[in-house]
């Protein structure tokens, strides 16, 4: 009667551990190890517990975004300006929290707000700029013109007087003709006077809302020119600022990694150095050798088992 086969791995294995324990039974020497081997392979193994086990500093090694710098925040400042926001507030890092002593008054609104004051738009617009000696100036002429005409109107009499006519109706005649043409002369230098001033004020009001209107528009411009020259600089200095940040966190990496590749290295070293040594393990995390091959053992025993193979009866 044929039965399978089984090896009592129980026995063997507790005969293994306690061979293991009894130097002058290892396998190791057995094959000539040489135990000064396994403090670098011990001290290898500590230190990289010992650097597993560090916390790690998240911070150290993320980038930081780095916050406006003096340049973007002038920038910044100047576009609040433009709008009448006020005085910017800002958090430890430099981002805009808000406004203070705001007016709401844009740069450009108090030239607006000087064109609707003057009334530069109305129809009565001029009349801020009409001379305040334009009246004199006429009444004087005004009244020097009748000073000539008077004179003018005496000489008719006494030319009447001379021809003998003076006092009869061609002298009276004579005269009213004349204070009807000296009267309408008079207007005509009156009307054109005052045309005169009246066209003057009109082309001063004319100028005044064009020089106002155009500092309107020059003054934002201007703030613009400004504005992104301040952040044409304001973009260079951030991009200086967050390549150190970048640098920085590489630097953390390196520092964090660093100790690991040394171990690394040390680890190769090690491997290059037992793999000549006879009966060393070729890497300081090797299992004990006789767990190894019992678990070798116990992996063929399975699979001659799983394939119906039966060792001969005694």
């Amino acid at each position: 009667e044929s039965r399978s086969w089984r090896p009592d791995f129980t026995r063997i294995t507790r005969t293994s551990i306690m061979a293991d324990k009894t130097p002058t039974l290892s396998l190791g020497q057995q094959q000539g190890y040489r135990p000064w081997i396994d403090p670098y392979g011990h001290g290898i193994t500590q230190l990289a517990t010992q650097q597993l086990g560090k916390p790690i500093d998240i911070g150290a090694i993320t980038p930081g975004v780095a916050g406006p710098g003096a340049f973007s925040q002038a920038q910044q400042q100047l576009t609040a300006d433009m709008g009448g926001l006020g005085a910017l507030q800002r958090d430890a890092t430099g981002q805009i929290t808000g406004f203070t002593g705001g007016t709401g008054i844009a740069s450009f609104q108090p030239f607006l707000q000087d064109i609707k004051d003057r009334e530069l738009l109305q129809p009565t617009g001029y009349e801020d700029y009409m001379s305040p000696y334009q009246q004199d100036i006429i009444d004087k002429t005004l009244t020097e013109y009748d000073k000539q005409a008077l004179i003018s109107k005496g000489q008719i009499g006494t030319n009447a007087s001379t021809a003998g006519a003076f006092g009869g109706a061609r002298h009276g005649i004579a005269e009213s003709e004349y204070q009807t043409q000296s009267d309408l002369n008079r207007s005509l230098l009156q009307s054109g006077l005052l045309q005169q001033g009246f066209g003057q004020a009109q082309t001063l009001a004319q100028q005044g809302l064009q020089n106002l209107t155009g500092m309107a528009q020059m003054v934002p411009q201007l703030q613009q020119g400004l504005g992104s020259q301040l952040g044409a600089m304001g973009g260079m200095e951030n991009q200086y600022a967050q390549a150190l940040l970048n640098q920085k966190a590489s630097a953390g990496q390196q520092a964090l990694n660093l100790p690991m590749q040394r171990i690394a290295q040390a680890a190769n070293i090690f491997g290059t150095t037992a793999g000549r040594v006879p009966g060393a393990p070729a890497q300081p995390f090797m299992k004990n050798p006789w767990l190894a091959g019992i678990g070798t053992f116990a992996n063929v025993q399975d699979m001659t088992g799983a394939q119906g193979f039966k060792p001969p009866m005694a």
